[in-house]
């Protein structure tokens, strides 16, 4: 499994996708503390990855790699959910509940944001 493709999935909104990665990542027993830090991403790949890994771990009840607690934010605010662009309340949910991870890195998400059951 490649990080980077998790990352292009949510860059495009192909929310579907990046549910499946989550979905085969937890399937596979992934251990996120281990996974090693993408190459070649633009700051706003890295720090997409860099939340995204820390929320995983986090809610495995595992740590985050210091590659990924030690990311910048991104040098742009990055909806991964496309209608938080547009519809304000949706947008300020994401602003004022989203995962902290993501937050911190100007990534904005509803809070159960790649959840599954």
């Amino acid at each position: 499994m490649e990080l980077r493709d998790l990352v292009e999935a949510l860059l495009r909104g192909d929310a579907l996708s990046a549910r499946q990665w989550v979905a085969d990542a937890a399937r596979c027993r992934l251990s996120w503390s281990d996974l090693p830090s993408p190459m070649d991403l633009s700051p706003v790949g890295l720090a997409v990855a860099a939340s995204v890994v820390e929320l995983m771990a986090s809610r495995a009840g595992q740590p985050a790699p210091r590659w990924a607690r030690a990311a910048p934010a991104s040098p742009t605010t990055v909806f991964l959910v496309r209608a938080a662009e547009t519809m304000p309340r949706l947008r300020r949910l994401c602003e004022e509940e989203g995962p902290e991870p993501l937050r911190k890195r100007r990534i904005l998400a509803p809070p159960e944001f790649l959840t599954w059951a």
